[in-house]
This record gives C-alpha cells, sequence and structure tokens, in this order.
C-alpha cells in the first residue's frame, strides 16, 4: 500500500513538471511561427498539443533509459524524488523569469547530482556522449536552417504570386512547429516516462497522463515564454520561421533516434540563427540570448546541486 501511495505521489509530480515543460518549450515550437504572425495564439496550442502526444506516444520508448539504465545502473526511489523535485523547482523558477530552458539538461544533471551524494557510479562515456550532444545539436540545428532557408529562397523566387507564396510558407511553418512539438514530446517527455520502470506502471499510461499535463501547460502556463521567443529574439519572416523550426526539430529529431536527450530550446534557437545568417536578419535583442546560454549551463548545474542537497536531507 505505502508504494501505491508513493507511485500516486510521484506521478502527480511529474503530471506538474510535464505542465510546467509544456508551459515552458511552447515557445520553442511554435514562438517562431506567432513571431512571424502566421499563426493565432489558440491554433498554434492545438497544433503543439497534438504533435507532444503523437511524439511521445510513437518514439518516446528511445529515450526510457537514459536516466535509468544509461546514466545510473539503476534508478532508485530516493534518487526519483530528488530528480523529479529538483528538476520541478528550477522549471518553476526559468517559467516564471520566462527563459525557456531544456528540461532533459535539468534531468541529467539531477540524476547526477543524485549519484554524487549517494555514491552510485554512473557511466562517464555515455554521460560524455549526452554533453557532446548538447553541443552539437544547436550547431547542426544552425546548418540545417541555413541550408533550408537557402532552398526555400531560391525555390521562392520562382514563385511570382506572393499571397500564393506566403500562404505556403504558413502551411509549411505549421507542419515545421507541429514537428518541433513532435520532437518535444519524442525527446525529452520519453525521458520523462523512462524515470518509471516497467515494474511500476505501464509506460502507454504514464505517456498519456504526462501528455495531458504537458497541453494543460501549453495552455495556461505558456504566454510569458512565447512572447520573449517570439517578440524579443530574432527579426522573423515567413521563411525564416519555417527554417528555423524545420532546422531545429530536424536536430532534436535525429538525437532521438541516438538515444541522446537534447533540448528543443538550444535546437530551435540554433535553427533561428542559421536561418538568420542566410537572410543576414540581425538579432535584435542578445539579452534574451544571453540568458538562454546562460541557462543552458546554469540548468544541468542547479538540478545537479538541488538533487545532491535533497539527498543529503533525506
Amino acid at each position: 500500500m505505502a508504494a501505491d501511495y508513493f507511485l500516486y505521489a510521484a506521478v502527480a509530480l511529474t503530471t506538474m513538471l510535464c505542465a510546467v515543460l509544456g508551459g515552458n518549450n511552447f515557445s520553442t515550437c511554435l514562438g517562431a511561427s506567432l513571431g512571424a504572425g502566421i499563426v493565432k495564439l489558440s491554433n498554434a496550442i492545438l497544433i503543439a498539443s497534438g504533435g507532444v502526444l503523437l511524439g511521445t506516444l510513437l518514439e518516446g520508448y528511445k529515450l526510457s533509459s537514459v536516466l535509468d539504465g544509461q546514466i545510473l545502473p539503476a534508478l532508485s526511489t530516493s534518487g526519483l524524488v530528488a530528480i523529479l523535485v529538483s528538476s520541478l523547482l528550477v522549471m518553476i523558477v526559468v517559467t516564471l523569469v520566462h527563459v525557456p530552458l531544456s528540461l532533459s539538461q535539468v534531468m541529467v544533471g539531477a540524476g547526477w547530482g543524485f549519484a554524487i551524494a549517494a555514491g552510485v557510479q554512473v557511466s562517464g562515456t555515455y554521460s560524455v556522449e549526452v554533453v557532446a550532444s548538447w553541443i552539437f545539436s544547436p550547431a547542426l540545428a544552425f546548418l540545417a536552417s541555413a541550408m533550408i532557408e537557402s532552398t526555400v529562397l531560391r525555390l521562392g523566387h520562382r514563385i511570382k504570386d506572393i499571397v500564393a507564396l506566403n500562404r505556403l510558407y504558413a502551411y509549411l511553418t505549421l507542419i515545421a512547429g507541429f514537428y518541433a512539438a513532435y520532437t518535444l514530446g519524442a525527446n525529452t517527455l520519453g525521458l520523462v516516462v523512462g524515470l518509471f520502470s516497467r515494474n511500476l506502471a505501464d509506460p502507454l499510461w504514464l505517456s498519456l497522463i504526462f501528455s495531458a499535463g504537458s497541453i494543460v501547460g501549453i495552455v495556461f502556463l505558456s504566454r510569458g515564454t512565447v512572447r520573449s521567443v517570439a517578440d524579443n529574439l530574432v527579426g522573423l519572416n515567413p521563411s525564416t520561421a519555417l527554417s528555423s523550426q524545420f532546422g531545429g526539430a530536424v536536430s532534436v529529431h535525429l538525437f532521438t533516434q541516438l538515444g541522446l536527450p537534447v533540448s528543443i530550446s538550444q535546437g530551435v534557437i540554433g535553427g533561428m540563427g542559421g536561418a538568420a545568417s542566410v537572410k543576414r536578419v540581425a538579432i535584435t535583442n542578445k539579452r534574451i540570448i544571453q540568458q538562454i546560454i546562460a541557462g543552458w549551463t546554469a540548468g544541468p548545474m542547479a538540478g545537479a546541486a538541488i538533487s545532491f542537497l535533497l539527498m543529503k536531507v533525506i
């Protein structure tokens, strides 16, 4: 019976964490489309919700062993609690200050903090692969988006009807936003579902519950981070919005196939830089860029520090 109460509490805590994830990361899935004026917020929410749910159900299993089996030989009850609580605290803070941040990086950092406090051996080889993926994923997104932007511009020059061209950009950008949300579900929510072993709960039910939690966060908690990305980051137009979202999603999807947790925030921001470089668009608010880069460093460190302290208290 005590085990059942623990499971219910852990699922409830994780659902809250997924709600914060949805509120924080929705901006990097469809913020570019909103910034370019392509889609209304209500329609963007529907598109992102569908993408997150489908990605979690179809490919979330590919990240299911990152913390329980890859970084850590096994995830204990105390480790699960430490990772969940520390990740939730960090994500609440960054969402309140409207800075997009990678939950996967915070969780991995929390796993390292737990291991240090508990004296558990981590996989050094896999940890190095994870850190390398954090470095290479935005670089890959930059290159992919630059290539996509160049191709889009060449094709655009062949279409003389400006109205038809903008309509085509709009449709393709919404597909790209859906794809970005899909990779968020496949990569990050897959990582979250994998915190629970199959002996504790059915992964399908967990996927549905946690996807629903993310959708609630998208609906009710996303407006601040959406404005941060959409209005303050890059002078976006339809083609750069399309290229940045596609390039970022391609990068995250590739690392999902490799079983490596990466950031959709990093991917789309890297994609924005790549698309903007082709058109030589200036970044309009470098402070936002600096905050996000700082978050990439501070996220894992904060997760590790809080998890370490919790293990010393528990």
